[in-house]
């Protein structure tokens, strides 16, 4: 896994830019203090399903956690945040103006790594990913201060967050004709919407959370619009994401019994099903 996330993250800076005070900057907040929660997965369920990652496969799970960056710049923009995994943001330490041009830069370094592969498959589903991504972001910009229906909320949360797991699991089965396309797609979007969840659930009790400070409300707080009660909130929130992580185990389970696939789930179990009290 090490050799793994180091090949990753070596690709994660290949771009070019200057100045130098500028291109440290950028890669600080993007090296520094990352989870590589998506390219743990994608390696996860290779292995686990008795593959070994090709070179083609590596490309594409960077330029995954790349659109990934570019689209964490974009929303510290649109959410006006200081920090970013204890650094200050490119909209902080410069300006918006340049962080915006940033999330392009970067974007565009994404999408130039999926061109690379040479699959119009590939790059439709990638292209059709960030658009949704972005859609989602309008969406939630032009919602803020209302409660949404559940059904308005997985929404937006599967393109916002759910999609790009999909993509990336669906990408590595494209480049494989022994992984199962659908599935590991579904995988990887019931656990995208899973994590955004458990994201929302750990941020509600923060009074400094950012969302909070925006007025974005998330599924305890269409809980507690329901319920006008703090603990069942909190209780129907780790409900919703216990579904989630209940199909993602339901597929893991078909797949080979070997070491990987025992470090999948526990990987899903920490990721996912702490529950907040």
């Amino acid at each position: 896994m090490d050799e793994f996330l180091k090949k990753i993250e070596s690709q994660l800076v290949e771009y070019s830019v200057f100045p130098v005070e500028y291109k440290n900057s950028l890669d600080n907040m993007i090296l520094s203090n990352a989870k590589r929660i998506r390219p743990r997965l994608a390696y996860l369920v290779i292995m686990a399903c008795g593959e070994k990652i090709s070179d083609e496969q590596l490309k594409l799970i960077a330029a995954g956690e790349i659109l990934h960056t570019a689209s964490l710049i974009h929303d510290d923009i649109i959410d006006n945040s200081d920090t970013r995994r204890g650094f200050e943001t490119i909209n902080k330490k410069f300006d918006s103006k340049l962080a915006v041009v940033t999330g392009d830069l970067l974007a565009a370094e994404g999408l130039k790594k999926v061109l690379a592969l040479n699959n119009i498959e590939i790059l439709n589903l990638f292209q059709n990913t960030f658009k949704e991504m972005c859609e989602s972001e309008i969406y939630q910009y032009f919602t803020r201060g209302k409660i949404l229906t559940f059904g308005e909320y997985l929404d937006k949360t599967s393109k916002k967050t759910g999609a790009l797991f999909a993509a990336i699991l669906e990408g590595v089965a494209i480049l494989s004709p022994r992984l199962n396309r659908i599935m590991l797609r579904e995988l990887g979007l019931s656990y995208g919407i899973a994590f955004q969840i458990r994201n929302d659930l750990n941020a509600y009790e923060d009074k400094n959370n950012q969302d909070k400070l925006n007025k974005i409300y998330t599924a305890p707080d269409i809980f507690y619009n329901e319920y006008k009660d703090f603990q069942i909130s909190i209780e129907k929130t780790n409900d919703l994401i216990d579904n989630e992580v209940r199909k993602v185990l339901n597929i893991i389970k078909d797949f080979p019994d070997n070491e990987y696939k025992e470090e999948l789930i526990r990987m899903v179990k920490e990721s996912l099903c702490k529950r907040t009290k």
